[in-house]
């Protein structure tokens, strides 16, 4: 390899820690760099270190360690020639998954009672700012180049446990999923240099493409992959990678043949590749949120959808469910919807919402299985229920908008989660 890079090394390696509150790495983890051949601990001292990420100048490595293997896991920093590292964040939780912003700002996923929540702060650990709100682990795996952030959580709709990629803007607005063919378990993305996104589905890899509105498999490989690949040019990659369950992962060079192998550790799994060179510095995304309790959502169809086909003219209202305090669901009213499937809400803000649309008896005709949020202040717009963020919307002004200027509001009982 003639660019360095970075990996976590760990005795054992649980993949699915995340959809059953476990530790991904519950024998410990060390980063180790590699440069002209040579390999070093990045963080020697350290009880473990994991999730490296490289700086946009290629100068520094953020990570998740701990000094002390009873301490929380946090966010750190170190030179990438090496150095003392320096602590961003004091949490009593643990926080991992580290990834650098523009503007001197990082983005990290840290423990709370719901889950791996994410969260933006200044390079110092000032000025916290909390994105998700989602019950489940929301753990990072990318920045985007167009300032977005790419996580995995889970997607309760795909009829079993299993995660999916989603994006939202570093102010916590336009949450979504990046796309809307759920049912695979699908986690540890990693954009390229072309915009698309390789991750990692049953022990496979995958793509994600503009020109398809699903997802696209790549050549099959006997053996496994795991977690996010680094791109060495458009058409080779480093990945980790096992030709059979009973030994542990590698690096390998793979160009879709067979994968090359470039580093193997007796009885250690090596993970996570990062190369150690300069990157393009994501978009700067200026929030559009207005000085304004809750959030305005505007539905154009509900009718429109993916998944279910929805008789045109049945859906009379929409419930609007929420989570409370005490993670309990309850009901925060309803809202007529028009002759056009349009609707117009306003909803609490940074809290887990759900939409349910009803017949004029009040039966159920389709319903989200999971949970969404939007920010104080947002001002939202969606194709349908369950459009998929590919669809465009049609050259027509909504019936809601004609009617009313007004949304209906709702708010959380004032009883709730006490």
């Amino acid at each position: 390899m003639p660019v360095p890079y970075i990996y976590t090394e760990a005795p054992r390696y649980d993949s699915g820690a995340s959809l059953h509150g476990a530790e991904r790495f519950p024998a410990g983890a060390a980063l180790q760099i590699v440069s002209s051949g040579r390999k070093r601990a990045l963080i020697p001292g350290f009880a473990a270190s994991a999730d490296a990420a490289i700086s946009f100048d290629g100068r520094s490595v953020l990570f998740s360690g701990k000094q002390q293997p009873a301490d929380p896991w946090q966010i750190w920093e170190v030179p990438a020639a090496g150095g003392v590292p320096r602590r961003i964040t004091s949490f009593a939780e643990n926080a991992v998954t580290p990834f650098y912003l523009p503007d001197e700002k990082i983005a990290y996923a840290r423990r709370t009672p719901a889950g791996f929540q994410i969260e933006t702060a200044m390079l110092d650990g000032s000025a916290s700012l909390r994105l998700t709100y989602a019950p489940g682990d929301h753990l990072i795996c990318d920045v985007l180049r167009d300032g977005r952030v790419l996580f995995e959580a889970p997607h309760p709709g795909a009829g079993s446990a299993v995660r999916d990629l989603y994006t939202v803007y570093t102010d916590g607005s336009g949450v979504e999923t990046h796309r809307c063919d759920h049912g695979k378990d699908r986690f540890a993305g990693r954009e390229l240099s072309s915009g698309d996104i390789i991750f990692e589905t049953g022990a496979r890899l995958a793509r994600f493409t503009s020109a398809r509105a699903t997802q696209v498999e790549l050549p099959a490989v006997a053996g496994e992959f795991a977690g996010p690949i680094a791109e060495i040019s458009p058409e080779e990659w480093l990945v980790a990678y096992r030709p059979n369950g009973g030994v542990p992962f590698g690096l390998y060079r793979w160009k879709q043949g067979l994968p090359e192998k470039v580093l193997a550790v007796q009885g250690k799994n090596a993970l996570d590749p990062v190369l150690v060179q300069p990157h393009t510095v994501p978009k700067r995304h200026p929030s559009s949120l207005g000085d304004r309790q809750g959030a305005n959502l505007l539905c154009l169809n509900a009718y429109t959808s993916r998944s279910e086909k929805i008789p045109a003219g049945s859906v009379s209202t929409v419930r609007v469910s929420a989570l409370d305090a005490s993670g309990s669901p309850v009901v925060l009213g309803q809202a007529p919807v028009e002759r056009d499937g349009s609707f117009y809400v306003q909803v609490p803000s940074e809290t887990p919402i759900r939409f349910e649309l009803l017949d004029a008896i009040g039966k159920t005709i389709a319903a989200e299985k999971g949970w969404f949020w939007a920010r104080r202040g947002e001002q939202r717009v969606c194709v349908g229920c369950h459009a998929g963020p590919e669809r465009a919307p049609g050259n027509a002004a909504p019936a809601v908008l004609l009617r009313t200027q007004e949304p209906v509001k709702m708010a959380l009982p004032v009883h709730a989660g006490k």
